[in-house]
């Protein structure tokens, strides 16, 4: 009898000890809470020596059994969990009414990775308080704000853009000159619409360069003419690159000029493998040589007067120059907002990437298709430019906007501007010495924040979704 209990201790020893660490199989429809989820992974962490990767993803439910329960993860029942592995924990929430207990929950779990790699030191989230700054509404009651300049020739004290396809004067007195209509060749939905402009003289004449998403899935960098102080409505395209016609979002469109280069950055169009594929126009940053460009549109990446400075990223919504460096700011996927630097960006000989589809910001995006071979995939993360600055997608922060540097001002000329979308928190970030500062608290504007710019004049000018146009006086 002893020999057979002997013998039976031995093989349940043998089964336990060839037991692997697994994803329980009641990690779905709503059967464990978030916080019980939690504790039998930092169990199974414990009692397998191993470190998870554990984020929550939320989910929009109507289920009210499952509030704050676990619908389901990335991975498939039963899975084996290893060092390192990554677990979505899909948990569900209501619309606009996410519970206190998610919303800490997220960021604690953010803050563990920070910790884990070290790089609490780069979180925006943590910036010091440098006061908060005042806001004077200029103007109101427009559509959705995608950019505003300063500098114009056209005598008006700004010239800003709407989604819905113009572009407009506001003068001193607030009035509104409507200055550009392209409406017939836009729709205004989620992301698509006018997305920027620029000004520039090109073979002695003076234009105005905008990027839209046109009516027949086909992107536009077009300039139209500007004679006696008008803008003329003969439109001269610059270039076209095609999108889905499903596509709504992840255009980025930012142009700007430097050296005589006119450089142009893009989102992955809602197609993440596009920023990993070289031969694709999307989720880079091209450099474009100011050369026939009025006789000879770029229809093809083949044209020999583009190059490519940046690649792997995902919906830069904005990008612009601070001396010889070149900032982007890229709008996360699901987790976390980066702010990405590249220095002397004029004298780019090898494309930086940036890590997405792969990656976003220093942590695996869980992204599975396979738009390049395996080995160009390995070489792109190896050589991944991993972001200066972040921000996770915690306590209602959600999406990177801005920016712009600030001339005209010793106390402020060697900081950038960058905002979050969702709670108006402005930062001012001096990369030479690394000092971050919030310089407009969370939740004083009630608008979602489009566009930052500089109003030459020591202030920023920022533009919303609600289709006002707003002045902050800096602390």
């Amino acid at each position: 009898m002893l020999k057979y209990l002997i013998s039976f201790l031995v093989l349940l020893f043998s089964f336990c000890s060839e037991q692997e660490a697994s994803i329980p199989m009641y990690f779905n429809n709503c059967e464990v809470s978030i916080d019980s989820a939690l504790d039998e992974l930092r169990s199974i962490e414990s009692e397998f020596e191993i470190s998870l990767n554990i984020r929550i993803v939320r989910e929009l439910t109507d289920r009210d059994e499952c509030i704050d329960k676990v619908l389901g993860t990335n991975l498939p029942q039963g899975s084996s969990l290893e060092n390192g592995t990554l677990i979505d924990l899909v948990v569900g929430i209501k619309k606009n009414e996410v519970t206190d207990f998610v919303k800490k929950t997220e960021l604690d779990l953010y803050l563990d990775q920070l910790e884990e790699k070290d790089l609490l030191d780069i979180n925006l989230i943590s910036a010091s308080s440098f006061g908060s700054g005042s806001v004077e509404v200029l103007k109101e009651g427009l559509g959705v704000i995608t950019h505003i300049e300063k500098d114009n020739n056209l005598g008006f004290s700004f010239i800003f853009s709407e989604a819905s396809g113009r572009i407009s004067g506001l003068n001193q007195n607030g009035q509104v000159t409507e200055l550009l209509d392209i409406t017939n060749k836009t729709i205004r939905n989620r992301e698509a619409g006018l997305h920027t402009f620029v000004f520039k003289t090109i073979e002695e004449k003076d234009f105005l360069l905008a990027t839209y998403s046109g009516t027949d899935s086909k992107y536009y960098l077009s300039a139209f003419e500007i004679v006696d102080g008008v803008i003329q409505k003969n439109e001269i395209i610059i270039s076209t690159f095609e999108f889905s016609s499903d596509t709504d979002v992840h255009f980025g469109g930012k142009v700007f000029f430097d050296n005589d280069y006119l450089y142009f950055c893009t989102g992955d169009n809602n197609s993440p493998g596009n920023s990993a594929k070289f031969y694709s126009p999307w989720g880079k940053v091209l450099k474009i040589q100011n050369l026939n460009l009025l006789t000879q549109p770029l229809n093809s990446m083949d044209d020999e007067r583009i190059s490519i400075i940046a690649y792997g990223l995902r919906n830069p919504w904005s990008c612009f120059p601070q001396d010889s460096n070149l900032i982007l700011l890229d709008v996360g996927n699901s987790h976390w907002e980066e702010v990405n630097i590249i220095k002397d960006f004029n004298n780019v000989t090898e494309p930086v990437f940036f890590g997405w589809p792969w990656l976003e910001s220093y942590f695996d995006a869980n992204y599975k298709n396979t738009p390049v071979t395996d080995e160009i995939k390995f070489e792109q993360i190896e050589s991944t430019n991993f972001p200066t600055y972040l921000y996770p997608h915690a306590n209602d922060y959600c999406a990177i906007i801005g920016g712009t540097t600030i001339e005209n001002s010793n106390k402020w000329k060697d900081y950038f501007f960058v905002g979050d979308f969702c709670t108006g928190n402005i930062w001012a970030i001096n990369n030479l010495t690394d000092i971050k500062l919030s310089v407009l608290s969370r939740d004083i504007i009630p608008y979602s924040i489009t566009t930052i710019s500089d109003s030459n004049n020591e202030t920023l000018i920022l533009g919303t979704t609600s289709g006002e146009i707003l002045e902050i006086f800096l602390p």
